[in-house]
């Protein structure tokens, strides 16, 4: 067994010092390979009270100066339990994904609320409004540091739902603080999580356990500027529909499968989780979004296996402006007849969004 971990290490130290600090080179990966976990802190449970759980950090040389959630700094709150560690680690990823100032609200680890504004305070309020009631005991994470009005705007605002009832977070994440915006964020509650995060980096080697072993894949970059949107109805999208079709499709990566987003104007209205088929996902969606879905774009995660009387042409008889779905369905060409008969603009993109 030592012989074995020693030879792993050496054939790891190799590998990833000929391979510029990355763990793959394009389609090929290290015949093996050691991952150095040291142990940053015991947890109080794990998933459910039940389980116990300890948080480790990887120490590999991949992931020196890489950033996210494991290297945070936790300047208030509560200590962070297993369920906080993923659902940080979800909010900071998706809105490490954007340039403009955002804000995205995640709860259960999906993005419920998404905005990206100038105004980073109106991107806070639009992420919210998106679905209040997820939003409530959920993650607040920003790309942009948080200054005095931000914190006052995080600290004092109401939910929507009813105007009277100030938000509760389990979390705030951002790439800074001022030092007036932090003493101000302290002061919404003893509990409330403040964590300092550096965007994660790209090109990383994504793990994941299943019974007896682990499946390794490299991390899902691909960002709008890396892909094609390519129209498949008559009507071209407006450079308006693009843009919105584009930041649908960067929300939807982060969703889980099925999944479908409906946003318009750099906003999130509405998004459907996690459903065995596409259809109930989309009809969740349509019903966060309501009236302000027609126009939008909307998004899936994977191509329409049925377009008549199914998720596309009720999509259509929803109002939506714009389709954009990766393609690769034997009835693609019913999913374009469908929005040519609704005069909605069809893009395949090319690219699946599965998330697992």
């Amino acid at each position: 067994m030592v012989q074995y971990i020693s030879d792993s290490f050496i054939c790891y130290f190799y590998w990833i010092s000929h391979c510029h600090g990355r763990m793959y080179v394009g389609d090929t990966f290290p015949p093996s390979f050691t991952v150095p976990l040291s142990m940053k802190s015991t947890l109080r449970y794990g998933e459910n009270p039940h389980q116990k759980a300890a948080f480790y950090g990887d120490r590999s040389l991949s992931l020196v100066n890489a950033g996210g959630i494991a290297t945070a700094v936790q300047h208030h709150g509560k200590e962070m339990s297993y369920n906080n560690y993923l659902d940080a680690d979800a909010a900071w990823n998706c809105v490490s994904e954007f340039e403009n100032p955002t804000c995205v609200v995640v709860k259960h680890t999906n993005p419920c609320g998404v905005a990206s504004r100038q105004d980073v305070l109106e991107a806070y309020r639009l992420a919210v409004k998106a679905d209040p009631v997820s939003a409530f005991g959920g993650i607040v994470a920003f790309n942009t540091t948080i200054d005095e009005d931000l914190a006052k705007e995080i600290r004092e605002f109401r939910s929507p739902t009813d105007g009277e009832t100030r938000m509760f977070y389990e979390i705030v994440v951002a790439p800074g603080y001022t030092e007036k915006g932090l003493e101000v964020l302290k002061g919404k509650s003893k509990t409330l999580r403040i964590l300092e995060a550096k965007r994660s980096g790209k090109n990383m080697l994504s793990l994941r356990q299943v019974s007896g072993g682990w499946l390794a894949q490299q991390s899902d970059d691909l960002a709008p500027e890396d892909i094609t949107f390519t129209t498949g109805s008559e009507r071209a999208p407006t450079d308006s529909e693009l843009s919105d079709a584009k930041f649908a499709w960067l929300c939807v990566k982060h969703v889980k499968s099925n999944a479908i987003v409906i946003a318009k104007d750099n906003c999130m209205l509405g998004m459907g989780s996690g459903q065995p088929n596409r259809v109930d996902s989309l009809r969740i969606a349509f019903r966060k979004a309501g009236e302000a879905a027609k126009g939008a774009a909307l998004a899936s995660d994977a191509f329409f296996p049925f377009a008549w009387k199914d998720a596309v042409e009720e999509a259509c008889e929803n109002g939506i402006g714009t389709i954009a779905q990766p393609g690769g369905s034997m009835r693609d060409k019913d999913a374009v007849d469908c929005c040519n008969k609704y005069g909605v603009s069809l893009l395949f993109t090319g690219v699946r969004h599965f998330r697992h």
